[in-house]
């Protein structure tokens, strides 16, 4: 297979989770290059650049690409501007149905037309870097929650979704829940250092994303800030940073293993029983980190079907446009979008079978049923988080 240009693919802690499970230290080399090149780089260059052979370059990009932490993509295509008479415009937006609904879900999100300008806007974008609508729509919906939806901010973020790789419906989703994610986290810790009424800025979400790494608990984080109120007599990022790093080398889990430690406990590992938030903590880390082992199987498993079957792909696009174009249909159209859709599952579990591979094949099958894994139904806990946390609990007490 060609490469024309590497570029990183995930981004974050759970794609630096996967780097340390592969285990790979070239990959691992290669990730962090490609990180510091955001534009991307040739693949020839890289090599070059850290005097791979080819078999340990060949192997750093094959684990790369297959857990998607790197990408092979060209550069944006330049932005374009051009101008449309008034009857282009109309037969554009007639004549393509994706186009069509995209400007139709545009104004309805907005609660305006859309004007010359706007439209011509749009259009370019769409043209430009022929992003999937259903991509689109996750935009225009991102962009409003923002409170900054214009033609003008969803052309320079459908840029920025395409620089990254976001070019279809899953990596967008996915990527809007990491952020979402982040940000909550960000808020979160910034209550337990006495900030409120702002968002995280740049430096501080980027300490707080590292502290989400190491699996600092919120007790740990509220007791190295009171311990930097002390030292630097105001709330230092670095100096808290300092502290968390080295609790961290020490092996220090939560705050009672700290304090335990400090004073003269007989084994500061087993002088207390962690806190309950703690072992749910940690249980759901492990239910988090099975998800995203199965996720990573599907992502494999789609991966292989696009490469072994291209009609796979086909049809794969064209049921997350159905889906797209089912949850923004009219009442009256919803019937007939439906049969279109149960064509297209029906044609992809014929083409599993063409494999010799089971119609669930790409279905995800988590533990628990209930609650997918997560914990929680809704804001209750699920029954299998209270058993994992006892058993869990039961496990620590009998290591004593």
């Amino acid at each position: 297979m060609e490469i024309h240009r590497l570029r990183v693919g995930k981004q974050g802690p759970e794609a630096l989770t996967v780097l340390a499970q592969l285990k790979d230290p070239y990959a691992a080399l290669l990730y962090a290059y490609l990180a510091a090149n955001p534009e991307g780089c040739p693949p020839q260059q890289a090599a070059v650049q850290l005097n791979y052979s080819e078999e340990q370059f060949q192997r750093a990009v094959q684990l790369l690409l297959v857990y998607g932490l790197a990408a092979d993509r060209q550069a944006p295509p330049p932005k374009q501007e051009t101008v449309y008479p008034p009857q282009e415009l109309a037969q554009a937006r007639k004549a393509d149905p994706a186009f069509s609904g995209l400007c139709d879900y545009f104004e309805a999100t907005k609660g305006d037309i859309l004007n010359r300008r706007e439209l011509e806007t749009l259009l370019n974008v769409y043209q430009t870097l022929a992003l999937p609508p259903e991509v689109f729509t996750l935009l225009i919906s991102e962009c409003r929650q923002r409170g900054r939806l214009t033609a003008r901010e969803v052309e320079k973020q459908a840029y920025r979704w395409y620089d990254l790789g976001l070019d279809s419906y899953d990596a967008a989703r996915a990527y809007l829940e990491r952020q979402h994610q982040r940000a909550s986290r960000g808020n979160q810790v910034l209550e337990l250092l006495d900030i409120h009424g702002r968002a995280p800025g740049a430096t501080e979400q980027r300490y707080i994303d590292q502290w989400e790494e190491m699996g600092a608990t919120d007790d740990l984080i509220k007791l190295a800030y009171d311990r930097t109120l002390l030292g630097a007599r105001r709330l230092s990022w670095p100096y808290l940073n300092k502290i968390l790093c080295s609790w961290r080398q020490q092996g220090f889990r939560n705050a009672q293993e700290v304090e335990a430690a400090e004073t003269g406990g007989k084994n500061w590992r087993t002088a207390s029983l962690p806190q309950s938030e703690t072992v749910e903590a940690a249980v759901l880390r492990k239910m988090r980190q099975a998800r995203q082992k199965r996720a990573l199987i599907l992502d494999q498993r789609r991966e292989w079907l696009r490469q072994t079957l291209p009609a796979f792909g086909e049809n794969e696009s064209a049921l997350r446009l159905c889906a797209s174009r089912m949850a923004r249909a009219k009442p009256g159209e919803k019937a007939a979008l439906a049969l279109e859709y149960q064509g297209y599952l029906t044609r992809q579990r014929e083409q599993l079978q063409s494999l010799g591979k089971p119609e669930d094949w790409l279905t995800d099958r988590p533990d628990c049923p209930l609650c997918g894994d997560q914990g929680y139904v809704g804001a209750q806990k699920c029954q299998c988080l209270i058993r994992a946390c006892q058993e869990t609990q039961r496990e620590m007490m009998g290591k004593e």
